[in-house]
């Protein structure tokens, strides 16, 4: 471009690399604006839901139901906002350069979280009493359900719930992995643990089979396709007792 300027168009030397670097600025400026175009337009947002199935196996193989009782009043009280019913669930709206999710919008509470999902909601139909001399002895705690990559070994989004460490002393079961919180007093109990690669299905960039994937950490895949309405389609995977869908935003 210098010699353009220089021999061709006739000016002067500095005129010449003045010109030569601002033309070169632009000029990979946009080609840099055009790569970043590109990228966003091929991403479509999807929406995310994490739900409970087997519930009641659930809640009497892990100590939180005891009796048929507690599962008769666990299952008339539980109401339609709890999260047993509804699921946990969000929408990815960008994701980062590792095509990871970026920005994210929690359907359940109206907000935008920035960066990967991370999220603990309170499990309503799930109240214990408190023990202990320091709490009031009329005072109750409620499960919290956790979903994110924050807690436990390894990496993967964790699905968990986070329970009273006093409670799960009485209550443990063998074959969990479990997070201590020594702040809070709680225990994360690990009940799946989901290939990163599956959010947004970033399997194939990273050469991975999702099958294989899905199956060394205790997942099936429960997809189903619409033959004549695409964004009907859901992509879905299941281990015993949770389920985790993706619904792609895309029209036509």
């Amino acid at each position: 471009m210098w010699a353009g300027f220089r021999f061709w168009l006739d000016f002067d030397n500095m005129q010449s690399i003045v010109f030569a670097f601002s033309f070169g600025a632009c000029y990979f400026g946009f080609k840099e604006l055009n790569k970043k175009t590109e990228k966003v337009e091929d991403f479509i947002p999807y929406r995310v839901s994490i739900r409970f199935h087997n519930t009641r196996d659930f809640l009497f193989k892990y100590g939180f139901a005891k009796t048929e009782e507690d599962w008769e009043r666990f299952r008339t009280e539980i109401q339609d906002t709890s999260l047993f019913r509804r699921g946990m669930n969000f929408t990815v709206l960008s994701m980062s350069k590792d095509g990871l999710p970026h920005l994210i919008w929690s359907d359940d509470y109206k907000t935008f979280l920035a960066g990967l999902p991370s999220f603990e909601d309170v499990l309503q139909g799930l109240v214990f009493p408190n023990s202990g001399s320091v709490r009031l002895p009329d005072s109750t705690w409620s499960a919290r359900f956790y979903f994110g990559y924050r807690h436990g070994k390894g990496r993967g989004y964790k699905i968990a719930l986070d329970v009273r460490e006093e409670w799960w002393e009485q209550n443990k079961t063998e074959g969990i992995e479990t997070d201590n919180d020594r702040l809070t007093g709680s225990v994360y109990l690990i009940f799946g643990v989901l290939p990163i690669e599956e959010l947004g299905l970033i399997y194939e960039a990273r050469h991975l089979d999702r099958k294989t994937e899905l199956e060394k950490l205790g997942w099936a895949i429960k997809d189903r396709h619409d033959s004549e309405i695409r964004a009907f389609d859901t992509i879905e995977v299941q281990n015993e007792y949770f389920s985790v869908s993706q619904q792609f935003l895309e029209t036509d």
